[in-house]
């Protein structure tokens, strides 16, 4: 190539974080489709503008890449042209605040939403929140600080908050006059305390003010760099939570009056995951008041939602959580939580249950962590061109998730060439390779464990493990442990997931004590082994103490 029009080139090219930016997708993803070829890298971080213009025009609206990728190109909109019209709207348009920001809410596109974590809340979910309030707010002050277009704050205004004690911040100047219009419409006041102004930013830079009472649905993993994310953590001491949720729940305690009330909205991570492990040790520090499940609220949206209501006093060690899902409500002492692996919040688990998971962890135990080797599955980058359905020349059975099961495995229905250098992401070839290892589902809410003694190659909807060549039992052995019922009933009620996590699988309780008393397996011995009755609901309740042996 011309050394000039290289130069060129590299001068127009565009940086990995400008390219996920464009694309709606993470820079993982960006690095995958260089690794795959679709896009050319340049120089360090940066990708041709010719690789990425083919790709964006040629490419990813033919063949799907991912969904997400096709979805973020295809659903798309021109923000500035629709907040111009929107702000003439609000002017000129006899229609309320409320209806306005409905239709507003409706123009903005998925790709737009995802990019900035932005989802409005639902009026009956803005409800339930302040039912833990004092019954007189008319002196306190609230903020919203992602107010979006006014829900919390409208119903502030319906539970006595004084509009002149009402503060809103959100970046998006249409969703401010939506919010300030409602305001005007509910008391006949003209606000200037909801600002154009990002939260995050006010709160590191300048902005210092305390509120008694912060209710807000911050942004959900919204689209910042990592160099953004590790700053704010820094300054906030948010440590390893570096979401856009989890950077909003520590700048909202910096400006949270003592005794005030803290309730967020919040994807069904940061009850679960260990990325948010930081910010749940925080809450564990304060008073929890309430954790309510609200299902899965947001249209397109897969993700469940959940309510937390803090208040900013010391917790008590006999403080109760009220935990409300499908609006059943259960009590939980606080500290229980604090016994879960990564102080995960459970609500979905009664306090009995709770207290069988403790003896569960209580007992002689120990754990897959830094024992075992582990791998993914296969990423072929594109299944459609690579995966065939019937046995070839040169071909090599490959297993999905779904074709793993307790009771064995299903005859192999996908096929991939042998060279494996043609995919976008191999394990070493010799965990697929080893005399014995477990396969199991990445996708599933339960623990599906297949031992496998015959080399086989799986695709990403599965993983791998090999445990050490030390660890006390085999590996099938272990594979009839991670497949009980006693050991899947303690996964879901811990992780509740729809995910099956390495570290997760690294948290459980491994009693491998068992096989030193009996040479094969069997459910009911492995519960009367570890003290524990099963009830005809599945659930699992500690013996009395006399009927049981501790191990």
């Amino acid at each position: 190539m011309d050394q000039q029009l290289l130069f060129d080139d590299i001068k127009k090219g565009i940086t990995f974080d400008d390219a996920a930016l464009r694309l709606g997708v993470s820079i993982a993803t960006v690095r995958n489709w260089i690794k795959t070829g679709y896009l050319d890298q340049i120089s360090r971080g940066i990708v041709s503008v010719t690789s990425f213009e083919n790709f964006r025009d040629n490419v990813a609206g033919d063949e799907k890449l991912t969904a997400r990728a096709n979805k973020s190109l295809k659903d798309s909109h021109d923000h500035d042209e629709l907040s111009q019209d929107f702000l003439i709207l609000l002017d000129t348009d006899k229609a309320s605040g409320f209806e306005l920001g409905l239709r507003y809410e409706e123009a903005l596109s998925n790709s737009y939403k995802n990019k900035e974590g932005i989802y409005y809340t639902p009026t009956d979910i803005t409800e339930r929140f302040f039912q833990y309030l004092p019954d007189d707010c008319s002196k306190l002050s609230f903020c919203d600080p992602c107010c979006g277009s006014g829900n919390f704050i409208s119903t502030a205004i319906k539970h006595g908050f004084a509009p002149e004690n009402i503060y809103g911040y959100d970046i998006d100047p249409v969703a401010v006059e939506v919010t300030k219009k409602r305001i005007l419409e509910l008391t006949g006041y003209t606000t200037e305390k909801i600002i154009c102004v990002d939260f995050l930013e006010s709160t590191l830079k300048f902005d210092q003010m305390s509120f008694d009472v912060i209710f807000t649905n911050p942004p959900w993993g919204k689209k910042l760099s990592k160099k953004q994310k590790n700053e704010f953590a820094k300054v906030l001491m948010a440590g390893n939570s570096v979401d856009t949720s989890s950077l909003f729940f520590f700048a909202c305690l910096n400006r949270l009056s003592n005794d005030g009330f803290l309730g967020f909205l919040l994807q069904d991570a940061f009850f679960n995951v260990s990325s948010y492990e930081e910010a749940r040790k925080k809450a564990m520090c304060l008073q929890i008041l309430s954790i309510i499940d609200f299902g899965k609220p947001f249209k397109g949206l897969l993700t469940k939602a959940k309510g937390i209501i803090i208040k900013n006093s010391r917790s008590n060690i006999e403080n109760f959580v009220e935990c409300i899902e499908q609006n059943i409500i259960s009590k939980r002492l606080q500290r229980s939580f604090s016994t879960n692996p990564k102080f995960i919040f459970n609500n979905n688990t009664s306090q009995q249950e709770a207290d069988t998971i403790s003896y569960l962890y209580s007992l002689p135990h120990i754990t897959l962590n830094q024992k075992a080797k582990w791998g993914l599955g296969i990423v072929t980058g594109n299944n459609k061109k690579f995966i065939i359905n019937e046995p070839s020349n040169g071909y090599i059975p490959v297993y999905k998730g779904v074709d793993i099961k307790k009771e064995g495995l299903s005859e192999p229905t996908s096929y991939i060439s042998s060279d494996l250098s043609l995919y976008q992401q191999v394990a070493p070839i010799d965990l697929y390779q080893a005399s014995q290892k477990l396969i199991y589902k990445f996708i599933s809410s339960k623990l599906v464990f297949f031992y496998d003694n015959k080399q086989r190659f799986i695709l990403n909807s599965a993983n791998l493990m090999i445990p050490d060549d030390d660890f006390p039992i085999s590996p099938e052995q272990l594979s009839h442990i991670l497949n009980s019922r006693v050991i899947n009933w303690l996964f879901q009620k811990t992780f509740d997931t729809h995910k099956v996590l390495r570290s997760d699988i690294e948290s459980l309780p491994i009693h491998t004590g068992y096989f030193s008393e009996c040479t094969t397996f069997d459910e009911a011995e492995f519960a009367t082994y570890l003290g524990l009755k099963e009830l005809e609901n599945g659930t699992f309740r500690i013996k009395k103490k006399e009927n049981f042996k501790m191990y």
